[in-house]
């Protein structure tokens, strides 16, 4: 549902008690939508302050990273307390770590103390781990019990815990030993014993693994939760497949912001200064890398001088060479990415990838250099077969860097995704105008 400027104007005009009713309808992310809509953070916390209680923490989770910041900023500890009181251990840790240490130490000590050790608990691992992701509540059995106790036990406590699809059976220590779908459950034996109908191989992801390998796990398994255990194998939480959707839509965002030079903090509710700086940042880095290839281009200005058809075609060669290579690179980078490209089968893909530039390269400098021919006949076949050779040589190495760069960078323990863009858009004009200039002032002077 979209929120019309009018519809906007609408709601913040509305008398309190009108107002209430107005959102009591609507969805979280639609709340969020009228709060991303609204001018400034006052006219923010007098929606804020109509919403339902319970919807209040699920939309500000919604915003922005920095909205949800400066929002959060302007309620006190008490009122951030009934926000969090109302939401899962993970989401409510999500709320803590967007606020002040000493905001946060007052609301966790006015939470019950049970709720109090699953946050604390939480905010102690890395908010991009397996730890940072999971929640607290979970259902766990004794691998001792029978069926008939878990059932018992189920139907008093269950309701409680939100997308309850497994049973997680632990020994006398607390550790793991199995999972018990719902379905396996209901159709068992009551007299069986859950190790019994547990499944013992059921994945599971340490406490310290890495978001990324943790929604490659779901991927594979394809599972709705899994268990989360410690260095010890115990059993400290789970993780939801709703948390993982979230950590693929946030990696694929920071991919793709990173190919184009951009930080994955760039947001549009940021001061313009920031964002600037930012980006300023990535330009100057891409300015000094343009000079580069203009002091090749330099290196060659008599050759320009007498043969002007070459300034007309040198952007040819410099933007198929930059184009083929963003596309080999666009499909390593999410390669690496999904765990599908490693050094394993770094060769198989580089061997593929070069292949690919060697046809495709082949082809376009046949056409290029058809058109160069009776674009500037005054030059004979020479400057169509000079452009065709700086094509075919521009594309094979866009081919090689494409695939090169972000493996070199990984090996480096660098984002492949954070300069390889700069580096490719360098290695193709530098090879591309190196090429077809030499090649025009061998050839053609």
């Amino acid at each position: 549902m979209d929120i019309s400027e009018r519809d906007q104007q609408d709601i913040l005009d509305a008398e309190h008690a009108a107002l209430e009713k107005q959102l009591s309808s609507l969805h979280t992310t639609e709340l969020a939508e009228i709060l991303m809509a609204s001018k400034n953070d006052t006219e923010r916390l007098k929606i804020i302050s109509a919403m339902p209680d319970e919807q209040v923490g699920e939309t500000l989770l919604e915003l922005p990273e920095r909205m949800q910041e400066s929002v959060l900023s302007k309620l006190n500890a008490s009122e951030i307390e009934s926000v969090v009181e109302h939401l899962d251990s993970d989401d409510a840790a999500d709320i803590l770590q967007s606020v002040s240490a000493e905001i946060a130490e007052q609301v966790i000590s006015g939470l019950d103390p049970e709720d109090r050790r699953g946050i604390e608990t939480l905010m102690l691992h890395d908010e991009e781990s397996a730890g940072g992701l999971m929640q607290a509540e979970l259902f766990k059995v004794r691998d001792d019990w029978k069926a008939r106790k878990v059932l018992k036990v189920l139907r008093r406590w269950g309701q409680t815990i939100e997308n309850l699809n497994y049973i997680y059976a632990v020994n006398q220590h607390d550790r793991l030993t199995g999972v018990i779908q719902l379905h396996t459950l209901l159709f068992c034996n009551l007299d069986d014993e859950v190790w019994r109908i547990a499944d013992a191989d059921f994945p599971r992801v340490s406490v310290d693994e890495d978001q990324e390998e943790v929604a490659r796990m779901f991927e594979k398994y394809d599972k709705l939760a899994l268990p989360v255990v410690d260095k010890h194998g115990v059993l400290v939480g789970r993780i939801t497949a709703d948390d993982i959707i979230d950590v693929v839509h946030e990696e694929a965002t920071e991919d793709m912001f990173r190919l184009a030079g951009l930080s994955d903090q760039d947001d549009l509710s940021e001061p313009v200064g920031i964002t600037a700086y930012r980006r300023g940042i990535w330009l100057t880095f891409n300015l000094i890398t343009a000079i580069l290839a203009s002091v090749v281009i330099s290196q060659f200005e008599a050759t320009l001088q007498q043969i002007v058809a070459l300034a007309v075609l040198m952007p040819i060669v410099a933007s198929m060479g930059g184009i083929a290579g963003t596309q080999t690179l666009t499909v390593m980078v999410r390669g690496i990415a999904l765990g599908r490209i490693t050094f394993s089968n770094a060769k198989r893909t580089l061997l593929r990838e070069v292949s690919v530039s060697l046809v495709t390269g082949l082809g376009f400098a046949l056409l290029i250099g058809v058109i160069a021919r009776f674009w500037f006949p005054a030059y004979g076949n020479t400057l169509g077969l000079i452009i065709a050779a700086a094509i075919m040589l521009n594309l094979i190495a866009a081919g090689l860097a494409g695939a090169l760069i972000p493996l070199t960078l990984q090996r480096l323990d660098i984002d492949p995704a954070l300069a390889s863009g700069t580096i490719l858009t360098t290695v193709t004009d530098v090879v591309g105008f190196l090429a077809f200039l030499g090649l025009a002032t061998v050839f053609l002077l």
